[in-house]
Order: structure tokens, then C-alpha cells, then sequence
């Protein structure tokens, strides 16, 4: 990250980087994505995941591998990846989708963002790529910036007030963004989706979890099974691997 980049990102608690994959890479997942969407029984077992087969390069792509060593760990060997599904959406759908969650200064393990020694600690953190454009207030994910940081009041204490979830609370911030940007947000700020109103093209989007080698929030997922996560280059494998660090090697 950009010295720059790190201090939005401290600031408001996300950052958006604008059109990240090439268009033969946002090509290749779009169509890995549909047929795992529309027709998952048609792909090799190893190949049913959003981020596998021709979208595994997703896993550890280097922009992301940037921004998780500079607000997780350095050391690559200490990320883990816990969560990934897929958002689809179009206008006029009836489902609410407006649910906030999170935010506040806390001791959750997940949930809470650090600065301490010159570092940034953001804990679980969600990596979006968004597949399609996104117009700004038309159904790209909601946050409240600087929410990760709030000191008087906290959802995991329950005491988060309702007038500010309100979507015209005026404390809320989204974005727009180009197909193949990428957002980045810690899990402590509080954040929701929204409902899908842009009619040129639906909501297509790609949300990864990762976290810190020892510690887990997520129960697994069925996407990332040990024939999909067997399938994956070795190298990648290691995003999945059980949550400690010390082996008791003597």
C-alpha cells in the first residue's frame, strides 16, 4: 500500500482501488463465476469455488497480498483465508439487504482494529471484487467510516445507536467504482449491503475473508472443501490451513 492509501484506510477503516484486473483476468472470473453460479454440477469438483480454477489467482493476487502484510501480518505465512462467497443482485429485487453489523472500539479478536508500533492491526479483513461497475448509491456495499475506531459506543457491547443505522443517518459512505476494482474493509467497520437499483447491470462481486493464522470466525465453508482447496497450486493451499502458528518443534 501507498503511504497514502494506508492512511485512508486507517481513516475511515476501507479503501477503493479502482480498476485492478486487466480485462482478460475480469473476463476469466466473470465467466468462472457464472457457470459456478448457474451450472456448478458442469465444472470439475476441484473447480467449484468462486476462487478456483482460472479465478484461484485471485487468492493471493499480488495487490491484495500487499494490503494484507501491511494491516495483518507481514508474513505471508501468517494470513489466512476463512470466508469467500459470491453477491448477486438486480434491480427490483424484494429482499432487504440493509442489515449493519459491527463497529466500535472492542477486544473481539475479529473485530477489532489496532495502531500500535508504527503498524496497522485491522484483524479480519474482506477483500470485494466488484465484477461489475458499481454507481455510487445504487446498491454497492455501505460503511461507516471511522466506525472501526468509534469509542463511545460498540455492537459487540450492544449499545450501537439505532438512529445511526438509519440510511439517511447521514454517517454512512459508499462508492462507485469501475468493473475489476477492488475494496478493502476491516471487519470492525461497520458496514451493510444495500439494495441493487442500478438497471444497466446487476450487482456481481466476489467477498473473501481473511484473517490472521490464529484466529478463526468463519465455520468453513462448503465452497472451500479438501477437493477444492487439493485442487488449488500448492502454494495457495496454505491459505486454508488449520488456525495455529507454534508446532512444537524441539
Amino acid at each position: 500500500m501507498s503511504d497514502y492509501e494506508k492512511f485512508i484506510f486507517d481513516l475511515k477503516g476501507f479503501t477503493v482501488i479502482p480498476s485492478v484486473l486487466t480485462d482478460e483476468e475480469l473476463e476469466t472470473v466473470r465467466k468462472h463465476t457464472d457457470v459456478y453460479s448457474n451450472d456448478p454440477d458442469s465444472l470439475p469438483e476441484e473447480h467449484r469455488s468462486p476462487i478456483a480454477g482460472p479465478a484461484e489467482f485471485l487468492i493471493d493476487h499480488p495487490r491484495v497480498m500487499g494490503i494484507l502484510q501491511d494491516v495483518i501480518d507481514p508474513n505471508p505465512e501468517r494470513l489466512r483465508l476463512e470466508s469467500v462467497f459470491i453477491s448477486r443482485r438486480k434491480a427490483g429485487e424484494d429482499h432487504v439487504h440493509w442489515r449493519p453489523h459491527v463497529g466500535g472500539v472492542n477486544l473481539h479478536p475479529s473485530m477489532s482494529y489496532r495502531y500500535h508500533d508504527g503498524r496497522i492491526y485491522s484483524a479480519m479483513t474482506r477483500v470485494v471484487w466488484e465484477l461489475n461497475e458499481v454507481v455510487e448509491g445504487k446498491g454497492g456495499t455501505c460503511l461507516v467510516p471511522g466506525s472501526h475506531k468509534a469509542n463511545l459506543a460498540s455492537a459487540q457491547n450492544g449499545n450501537w445507536p439505532e438512529e445511526a443505522d438509519d440510511p439517511d443517518s447521514g454517517v454512512w459512505e459508499t462508492y462507485g467504482c469501475p468493473a475489476g476494482s477492488l475494496v478493502v474493509f476491516s471487519e470492525g467497520t461497520r458496514h451493510t449491503g444495500a439494495d441493487w437499483t442500478n438497471e444497466n447491470n446487476p450487482r456481481n462481486a466476489i467477498l473473501i475473508a481473511y484473517n490472521h493464522s490464529t484466529v478463526r470466525y468463519h465455520e468453513p465453508k462448503p465452497c472451500m472443501n479438501p477437493t477444492v482447496i487439493g485442487g488449488l497450486a500448492e502454494s495457495r493451499q496454505d491459505f486454508f490451513k488449520e488456525v495455529w502458528q507454534l508446532s512444537n518443534k524441539r
